[in-house]
């Protein structure tokens, strides 16, 4: 039998001193005596809001019109740096530093304030994928994305991988073929 114990952070910790086999995230940076294995495709970040959001307010046209706004932030855990906000514009990277009232921890959190028309965020948009098909978000700024990397399961390198963590590598690995 399988046990699955599923802990939700960003924090770049020590999964195996936390009691952990395995663990998710994104980009494939890891400590030496570990092993990184793609899920997916690279994400890409896109600006949402809420067409609510917009009642009264002017729609951002370029980047720096974000400054104008309130912007739905994101950090890592435990008071962590922040996600920058970072563009692909016309083959070069534009970074801007918004502001706002709402921070926090977890990206789909960003998605639910941005849906209930508390600001813009920048977000995965495979994580906005259902709010934008249903027309609870609309893009900003279709013209501007930005590119992250690829999340990525990453384990220790053992010489004998036990057999249930060995299925539960290939069934994610099959399950987010990129």
């Amino acid at each position: 039998m399988i046990h699955v114990e599923i802990s939700l952070d960003n924090v770049l910790g020590d999964i195996v001193n936390s009691g952990y086999d395995i663990g998710i995230r994104m980009g494939k940076r890891v400590q030496n005596d570990m092993v990184a294995k793609q899920l997916g495709a690279t994400q890409r970040r896109i600006v949402v809001a809420a067409p609510d959001y917009f009642r009264g307010r002017t729609e951002p046209k370029a980047i720096d019109d974000l400054l104008k706004h309130d912007c739905i932030r994101q950090r890592y855990s435990g008071g962590g740096r922040w996600f920058e906000w970072k563009f692909d514009a016309d083959g070069q990277t534009v970074q801007i530093e918004v502001h706002g009232r709402l921070l926090f921890d977890e990206m789909k959190s960003v998605v639910d304030a941005a849906v209930q028309g508390q600001g813009i965020g920048f977000v995965f948009e495979d994580f906005a994928k259902q709010e934008l098909a249903g027309g609870q978000l609309r893009r900003v700024l279709k013209q501007h994305s930005g590119m992250d990397d690829a999340f990525h399961l990453y384990y220790p390198h053992r010489t004998h991988m036990p057999g249930k963590l060995r299925a539960f590598i290939d069934f994610m690995t099959d399950a987010n073929a990129a």
